[in-house]
């Protein structure tokens, strides 16, 4: 055939490798089934792509020369952190966590909500970057990550948002700036609107998306899948102007196969009812009052955000394991087996003593035996 054909044919074969597709890790001995540590080259490169999503760079690799690493993984996870290149954490592993990428495919409803455009679209994914890489970078407390009573915007974003900067001067440009949310109902991962516009629906919020976001990412307590051919809720226009979104949705959540699991959901997803579908702040649903009061099944009541924030706090340890168990996973590759509970257990109880520092997670990770050891395709757990 053609040179061309030629050609194609072998990128085609190289793009399909698996040398290609994954981070191979070399095995002297690939017939030994048994579980063993890693050696000091091997801990370098898992420790770099978790870290990096890149290469180990000259000082991992001499200390693994010099069969050095083990005995330094402390030092090093902390000088990794501090690089730049550690950004990679917020853009690859945050942005998986939080579900953001889908944030490039919502399409909210051009005549309801006009303001909607690419721009406000990347300043929303590039707020929510920024404050987690603080977060991170700074070290702090994973509840910050909830909690923190600050933010980054630009000029369309704080006027989204209806916030002024230091001293109340109007945030101007482009250029993103640290401001303060106290006094404001946002603050933490919740009341972004990169969070809110992606579980929201084109035309309205999703009270049963936010719901469910929160625990499934944040909580760590996925509800099931609802049950077959379950009805849309009614949406007709007739509908919309008799009756708020809550009440159409306590009418469909009346079908038992159904009430058990929003019962954990929507009350939830109420509490984030005063931010319509992009983010922004409203008392009003159309000609409806917002009701951002809810419930729990074990009579926790709330209502709002703030309030919402505090009962999750409240519940630190679930939130903190689901982080761990989540980081875990992304930095060996692979989903969590029974078997990694005691290792999630412990990274959770180091954490709790050092006030959930970021770091500490990383370091609780890296000394880890999920991290540390591997295993052979028949070796037992």
């Amino acid at each position: 055939e053609s040179w061309e054909s030629g050609i194609r044919f072998a990128m085609q074969a190289a793009l399909c490798s698996p040398s290609f597709l994954f981070r191979v890790e070399r095995d002297a001995e690939p017939t030994r089934m048994d579980i063993r540590i890693l050696d000091e080259h091997q801990l370098a490169s898992r420790l770099s792509y978790f870290l990096w999503s890149s290469m180990p760079d000259d000082e991992l690799l001499d200390l693994a020369d010099g069969g050095q690493l083990s005995g330094r993984l402390s030092e090093q996870v902390r000088r990794l952190l501090q690089d730049p290149r550690s950004v990679t954490l917020v853009q690859s592993f945050a942005m998986q966590w939080l579900q953001l990428q889908r944030l490039d495919l919502v399409s909210p409803d051009a005549v309801l909500f006009p303001i909607w455009n690419s721009e406000l679209r990347v300043a929303m994914r590039r707020e929510t970057e920024l404050f987690v890489e603080s977060v991170f970078r700074e070290d702090r407390s994973l509840l910050d990550l909830l909690g923190a009573d600050y933010t980054f915007v630009n000029g369309p974003l704080a006027q989204h948002y209806g916030i002024t900067g230091a001293n109340g001067e109007p945030v101007k440009g482009a250029d993103f700036v640290r401001v303060s949310l106290q006094g404001t109902p946002r603050g933490g991962l919740l009341t972004q609107a990169s969070v809110l516009t992606v579980t929201s629906n084109p035309t309205r919020t999703s009270p049963v998306k936010r719901g469910r976001w929160v625990l499934e990412q944040i909580l760590g307590a996925p509800p099931p899948a609802p049950p077959p051919n379950v009805p849309e809720l009614p949406g007709t226009a007739a509908d919309i102007a008799g009756a708020s979104l809550r009440q159409r949705m306590e009418a469909h959540r009346a079908n038992p196969a159904c009430a058990n699991c929003h019962a954990k959901m929507d009350p939830i997803g109420f509490a984030l009812e005063n931010f319509d579908a992009v983010g922004r702040f409203r008392t009003q649903d159309g000609s409806f009052e917002v009701d951002a009061s809810g419930e729990l099944p074990d009579g926790t009541a709330f209502t709002g955000p703030a309030a919402l924030k505090d009962v999750i706090l409240q519940r630190r340890q679930e939130f903190a394991r689901c982080f761990i168990e989540k980081l875990l996973t992304y930095a060996i590759g692979r989903g969590l087996e029974y078997y990694d509970r005691p290792v999630v257990e412990a990274i959770l109880r180091r954490a709790e003593a050092e006030n959930y520092r970021f770091s500490v997670v990383v370091e609780g990770i890296v000394q880890s035996e999920a991290f540390r050891l591997r295993r052979g395709p028949d070796a037992a757990p």
